[in-house]
């Protein structure tokens, strides 16, 4: 079973928000290591140079060559945290949305796809493996003014209910959370919905991790959503 304690964990988007609560929640836990990647190295290493047992790695999770120097880099890693995203907050129907639903597609979706085709061999071959995607409340329902945005957590859901199988049959649990409004830059502040804390999300995803989850939803409002529309899944053949 994967869980927090003594693992080799990489998260993704780990240089602010939900990334960095994230890494020092896994601290407080026990992991055993921490590949701590982003976007700007110095944020990186800035965050969290007080911990010996963080490893900063520069990574753009659309650069697919930058993506398999980090497997051969972290070879190491059990447990999977794809926590990197992007959100423009552009409806469909305005000017160069489609700009923004292909930038989204690239880091909230494909990014997630390599990220995964990369670390896959990587992880059948380590004990407690497991992948972690953080999805948001915007994959199963709709916001307006987040059209674009919903639309990729939306295709990553998707992704992650259709690997679980074939994962779990190489000894790899698939995970997914789904994430409400947090108190980060991503969320206006004039929103009138409660909004969590990234280090109660933090928490909330490191337990879920520990109880062996297939879907973690570490928030009041997701919580609430999910009693009423429940995910079930159906697959055809």
């Amino acid at each position: 079973m994967t869980s927090i304690k003594n693992s080799v964990i990489l998260i993704t988007g780990a240089d602010g928000g939900i990334g960095t609560a994230l890494v020092e929640e896994c601290i407080r836990q026990g992991a055993k290591k921490i590949y701590a990647t982003g976007l700007r190295i110095e944020n990186l290493d800035q965050a969290f140079s007080k911990y010996e047992n963080v490893i900063s790695v520069e990574l753009d999770v659309t650069d697919q060559v930058k993506i398999k120097e980090c497997a051969a880099q972290c070879a190491d890693t059990n447990l999977l945290i794809n926590n990197a995203g992007v959100e423009f907050k552009v409806p469909f129907m305005a000017e160069r949305s489609n700009e923004a639903a292909l930038l989204e597609m690239k880091v909230n979706y494909i990014g997630l796809i390599d990220m995964i085709n990369a670390f896959v061999p990587n992880l059948e071959k380590l004990d407690h493996a497991g992948i972690v995607n953080v999805l948001s409340l915007g994959a199963l329902a709709i916001v307006k003014r987040l059209g674009t945005y919903c639309a990729s957590k939306s295709a990553a859901h998707v992704l992650t209910e259709t690997i679980r199988e074939e994962l779990g049959e190489k000894g790899i649990k698939v995970m997914a959370t789904y994430i409400g409004y947090v108190d980060t830059s991503m969320v206006p502040e004039e929103t009138k919905t409660e909004k969590s804390t990234p280090q109660n999300i933090a928490k909330g995803i490191c337990k879920g991790i520990d109880h062996n989850e297939s879907h973690i939803y570490p928030d009041q409002t997701t919580q609430d959503y999910i009693k009423l529309h429940p995910i079930n899944t159906v697959f055809y053949e």
